[in-house]
This record gives structure tokens, sequence and C-alpha cells, in this order.
């Protein structure tokens, strides 16, 4: 498994003009799973049920928090080079009516991928 490294605005990586591979399934797979949940459905004009369905049922009132964590278990399971979930945690704060979620996963390397929203994936360090 390989891809391009990303930076941490999500621009590919450069190093003396040269682009930057990363073959770390965990590293290959926290990117992906980055790129999948900033992918929202859509917003790719030739397949416009692609994406994640934030407006559908996260950007609602009184959204269904099972189903929304059934929705990013979804979105996680599907991302090449991850093994299994450790933990899915949302909240929903009525007042500001805020959701947010955090996730640990584990690599099909062992390793695992940490991240949620409002932070990038990363490989926990070992």
């Amino acid at each position: 498994m390989t891809t391009f490294a990303q930076e941490s605005n999500n621009d590919l990586k450069l190093v003396n003009g040269q682009l930057v591979l990363v073959d770390d399934v965990a590293e290959c797979a926290a990117i992906e799973l980055n790129n999948k949940l900033q992918f929202v459905e859509g917003e790719y004009f030739l397949d416009t049920r692609q994406g994640v369905p934030y407006f559908t049922f996260f950007f609602v009132k009184n959204p269904d928090i099972l189903l929304l964590r059934q929705i990013l278990r979804n979105v996680v399971m599907s991302v090449q080079g991850i093994a299994s979930i450790i933990d899915i945690q949302t909240s929903l704060n009525n007042a500001t009516r805020k959701a947010s979620f955090s996730i640990r996963a584990r690599a099909a390397n062992g390793k695992i991928i940490v991240g949620g929203s409002g932070q990038p994936f990363i490989v926990e360090p070992s």
C-alpha cells in the first residue's frame, strides 16, 4: 500500500521538488481516512451520491447519535488497511448545536490510528 504524503493543511508534501511517498500501512490508512471524512456527499459532480452525508444526517436539528456512529463506522471500515475499530466517541452539545467525534482504529499492521473532528488522523507513536 502506497500513497502520497500530505502536509498538515492537506497539500501534497514536496521535498526538493519531489513528491514524498508513504508506504506504511497505518500512515496510508490515516491519510485515506482523513480524506474520506473530509469528502462531503454531493461534492463530486460526477456522482453526487459519494461522500459522507453530513448535510443529511449530521447538520440537522436533533441528529440521531447512533446513526451518526454507524455512518462513521462504515466510513472507517471502508478504508483499506484498517483492521478494526477500537472506539468511536460522539458527542452533541445541544446548546451550541455542535456535534463532534473521535475515532481510534487499529491498522492491519497493528498500529493505532487516532483523530476526529477538528483534528487530523495520525498514527500513535509506538
